[in-house]
């Protein structure tokens, strides 16, 4: 169901209370002008028919004063900057775009270091590791989302007359949160490149690791080229038989001629 301001509502309570008194006030005059007395029951009759008129006017002039107040103060508030309707401009968690980048970024550097091989083999201290990092995504998180929140207040503000104290103050503003945006980046492109060093040094451990396992198969190795001498020496001595057993298949066939 659509939502009415409250101003309208207002506003259409009054015109029908207007309605209700400039419809009823003839039709009570004309019953007190003409209507003939007729003991104390009509007396009471009327009294009461004007009691409800009066009260009818007077709730009407109430509510109409309320609504001239409201409008009145909708003015004062409008000339102050102040936007009354304010939109939803942020992401879940408190978080405008602009903030959400940065800690999405955050997050990922975050990840690539638990995700690091060195890590998890303990050639970093992990769970001071862990810790650390923990404070710091949290730390980020928390001065984006004030940052997001102070970025939203700001927007619903409307632009001040230049050259006015209001100006300077919102320029003075604006100054620390640039300052304080600059500063929070500064230290997610910090974690970024502690990421980066993590994995590179990731990177170096996994040719390390398969540099040593290479290594274990030179052993292994050697001894197959070492039997490769043995391999020659028996090759001539299967020469040798072989042709011995060519000479006996030879004798054998002229024997049979």
């Amino acid at each position: 169901m659509p939502r009415v301001p409250v101003d309208e509502a207002i506003t259409g309570v009054t015109m029908a209370l207007f309605v209700a008194v400039a419809g009823a006030t003839p039709w009570a005059f004309g019953v007190l002008i003409y209507q003939q007395s007729a003991g104390w029951q009509s007396a009471a009759g009327r009294y009461a028919l004007l009691l409800a008129q009066a009260i009818v006017l007077v709730t009407a002039v109430v509510v109409g004063a309320g609504v001239v107040r409201s409008r009145a103060h909708q003015r004062r508030v409008a000339a102050d900057g102040v936007v009354l309707a304010i939109p939803d401009r942020s992401l879940p968690g408190g978080l405008d775009p602009r903030a959400a980048a940065l800690i999405g970024r955050a997050r990922h550097a975050v990840r690539a270091v638990a995700s690091a091989q060195i890590c998890r083999d303990g050639l970093l201290d992990e769970p001071a590791t862990t810790a650390a990092l923990a404070a710091q995504q949290s730390e980020i998180a928390d001065a984006l989302r004030e940052q997001a929140r102070l970025r939203a207040e700001r927007s619903w503000l409307a632009e001040p007359r230049p050259g006015s104290p209001a100006a300077e103050l919102l320029e003075q503003h604006r100054q620390a949160a640039q300052a304080a945006e600059e500063s929070i980046v500064a230290r997610v492109v910090a974690l970024e490149r502690y990421a980066a060093e993590v994995l590179q040094a990731d990177a170096e451990y996994r040719d390390w690791r398969q540099h040593a396992a290479i290594t274990e198969l030179t052993g292994p190795h050697l001894e197959l080229l070492a039997r490769t001498a043995a391999d020659e020496h028996r090759i001539a001595e299967l020469i040798a038989m072989t042709e011995q057993a060519r000479s006996v298949r030879r004798a054998l066939g002229e024997s049979g001629t």
